[in-house]
């Protein structure tokens, strides 16, 4: 009864197990791939978006799960049937071999996130240098001395 238990309450816990996995990211943005638990792996994603971008300071433009590549199985089945003739002195042995190969699309589930505002989650730009005045207007160089 224990060791049951101690089996459930271990599926139940990889059941809860979720993991956002940052797929790119750019200074408007990002992609993250969630897997597992979506609900615990989209409190982790949530939590990179708002390290990125700021806190609630991101939209999520797309959601979804997206094609990634492609997924072979090759599989080959053998079976022998030996036959005995009645008197029992010779026998023969059939073999028979089927081979299935499968390919099927690959997805993952992705959210495409913006942060808002132009360059978010980075430092904002210095302020502009102010502009040197121009030099005081005098004589120009070369003419004499006023008052010569």
């Amino acid at each position: 009864m224990l060791r049951k238990l101690s089996f459930g309450l271990f599926i139940a816990a990889l059941a809860a197990c979720g993991s956002a996995r940052v797929i790119s990211r750019t200074q408007a943005g990002g992609v993250i791939e969630l897997q597992g638990d979506r609900g615990k792996a989209m409190e982790e994603a949530n939590s990179n978006m708002n390290a990125h971008c700021g806190p609630g300071n991101f939209t999520i433009t797309q959601e979804g799960e997206e094609a990634i590549g492609t997924d072979t199985v090759a599989r080959e089945d053998t079976s022998e049937d030996t036959a005995h003739s009645r008197s029992g002195r010779r026998s023969s042995t059939d073999s028979t071999t089927v081979a299935q190969t499968s390919t099927r699309t690959a997805t993952a589930w992705r959210v495409h996130y913006a942060c808002n505002g132009a360059g978010a989650g980075a430092p904002p730009p210095p302020p502009p240098a102010a502009a040197v005045p121009p030099p005081p207007a005098g004589p120009p160089a070369g003419a004499p001395p006023p008052g010569y």
